[in-house]
């Protein structure tokens, strides 16, 4: 091949490299880092991603269905099983069932958020007799439960991998009220929720007062979704989503620009043509043209819908941008569909329905998500396991109670009380477990047929409801006559 070829086909390919388009952009330029892989502009840093997930769930209706629907499929109830704790101590145990399953569906939906949980509890001096007549002695016990801003909480390594150390960021308001013994900065007072700092949390009203911003926390239990080899702070839900949701939010940005633009369509209105020109002279045309598009005659009010008297010369003219785009809905199907698979939610846990009936199993696609569904579960129930512990040492009980949830329940009732009809008749399964699967409470169930029974016996009525060719209660058909035949 002749030099003079070669050295023309690379100034080409030079020409060919140099004249490659750059996106100027900043929010939707791609880099490409010493890895090699393309990414869009999200922050990297924990907190950052955590305001835009909330953000998105509060604004997005994908991003908040689809965390609403784990928290209520996920957090159904709880309850507690005795384990090696007395009888009047699984009633004392018991009474806090209300508090930790709303301290569970929230924390649930922090879990799903941000990824960081962090409990914090506290503690009140409460009578027994409160909780059964049967008991006398006063306890020690949980009057309310909640967990830090993950916000607020910077997270450290430590040598040891699997020790993580937690600092709490103290804000300004909290600073005042605390260096000021109850008062806010707006001049009102709270000396009952002053107190309860200084009994409860006495090493950070001592850290506040003198003068540090930042409180490490004393061995706390840090419940963390599913964090990175390497990485302290955990993966939020919708970090994998977090791109579709820009795109998604940045098409909606576009239809609010046409809708905008149809609002403000230009109206030309054409006096006179080639043949018939206007004169110096016609300018009181011009005028009643405009006076009969005023509304009642104001200058600043347009009428919308006019009535003209005009000869053949006048011509009015809409001038609106193509809406086409506007008007189709099939350019958010796809990302629709994009976020779902990033979320790993089938569309009848979102929706209620498939996409095409009779096309799916509802029952295979929700196994996925029932899997991470548990695991949220089986990482939140860590902390109710550690509250039972810190209850039996301040109060010198026996023992503890293994908390546990009612099984996850998505299939048709009918199906379930047949699965659990085999389980019971077969000695797998108790009453208690038979009814939870019916969602039932049988312990409430036999309270009911006992007071029924109590009822009937009063009444004179019998205890089987009386059906059709059925012999009556408690007599049987041997063939006996009567006497009186």
């Amino acid at each position: 091949m002749p030099e003079e070829i070669i050295k023309e086909r690379k100034r080409l390919c030079a020409a060919i490299v140099v004249q490659q388009p750059v996106d100027r952009n900043p929010a939707w330029s791609l880099k490409t880092g010493n890895t090699g892989v393309d990414k869009m502009e999200l922050p990297s840093d924990y907190h950052k991603i955590v305001d835009l997930c909330r953000f998105f769930y509060e604004h997005d209706g994908l991003a908040h269905t689809t965390i609403n629907k784990q928290v209520e499929i996920g957090i159904n109830g709880f309850a507690i099983n005795p384990g090696t704790c007395s009888d009047n101590e699984y009633l004392i145990y018991e009474s806090l069932n209300p508090l930790i399953e709303n301290f569970l569906q929230d924390a649930a939906m922090e879990f799903l958020i941000s990824g960081l949980v962090i409990p914090e509890v506290t503690w009140g001096n409460i009578r027994a007799a409160d909780i059964n007549p049967r008991l006398r002695k006063r306890c020690t016990l949980p009057i309310d439960l909640w967990y830090r801003d993950p916000q607020s909480v910077e997270l450290r390594k430590t040598p040891l991998p699997n020790q993580i150390v937690a600092f709490v960021e103290i804000s300004d308001e909290d600073i005042y009220f605390i260096q000021n013994e109850g008062k806010w900065s707006d001049g009102t007072q709270d000396k009952e929720t002053y107190k309860i700092l200084v009994d409860q949390y006495p090493d950070f009203v001592k850290a506040v007062k003198k003068g540090d911003t930042k409180f490490r926390l004393e061995d706390p239990i840090i419940i963390r979704r599913k964090p990175k080899s390497g990485k302290v702070y955990p993966t939020a839900y919708l970090l994998s989503a977090l791109e579709l949701f820009m795109q998604k939010r940045n098409l909606r940005k576009m239809d609010y620009a046409l809708a905008g633009r149809v609002i403000s369509a230009i109206q030309k209105i054409t006096m006179g043509n080639d043949e018939f020109p206007l004169t110096e002279d016609d300018d009181d045309v011009i005028e009643e043209l405009k006076s009969q598009m005023r509304w009642r005659g104001l200058a600043d009010n347009i009428e919308r819908v006019f009535q003209i008297y005009s000869n053949h010369t006048l011509e009015i003219e809409w001038i609106t941008p193509d809406i086409e785009a506007l008007l189709s809905d099939t350019k958010y199907k796809s990302i629709n569909d994009d976020i779902l698979v990033a979320l790993g939610l089938p569309r009848i846990v979102v929706a209620g329905e498939t996409l095409r009936s009779g096309s799916s199993n509802s029952e295979l696609a929700m196994l996925p998500p029932i899997n991470s569904i548990e695991s949220m579960r089986t990482k939140l129930l860590e902390y109710p396991r550690e509250l039972y512990r810190q209850i039996q040492k301040k109060n010198n009980f026996s023992g503890v109670p293994e908390p546990y949830y009612p099984p996850i329940r998505l299939q048709p009732l009918r199906e379930l009380m047949e699965v659990g009809r085999t389980y019971y008749e077969n000695g797998v399964i108790s009453k208690t477990g038979w009814a939870e699967m019916g969602h039932f409470d049988y312990e409430t169930e036999a309270e009911r047929m006992v007071m029924d029974r109590e009822i009937q016996k009063d009444l004179g009525l019998p205890e089987r409801p009386e059906v059709p060719f059925s012999p009556t209660p408690g007599q049987t058909n041997k063939g006996e006559v009567s006497e009186d035949k």
